[in-house]
């Protein structure tokens, strides 16, 4: 299996839960963080190390191509 990082930029669902978005690059999820309609104040981004093929790295390809 080949590793793959995958970026996450947390969402506000305004009810006081919050959920990871995924991406594929740093720019993608600083730019989702940007275009937030209720922000977090500072950008709340990170990564993790997951496999190709992975849920996680499926759900920021179908995030891409939307």
């Amino acid at each position: 299996m080949d590793k793959v990082s995958v970026w996450f930029s947390i969402q506000n669902y305004g009810d006081g839960s919050a959920y990871p978005l995924w991406f594929l690059t740093k720019e993608e999820a600083e730019q989702d963080q940007r275009e937030l309609e209720e922000g977090w104040g500072e950008p709340c981004i990170g990564s993790v190390e997951t496999f190709i093929g992975s849920d996680i790295h499926f759900l920021a390809v179908e995030n891409k191509s939307n």
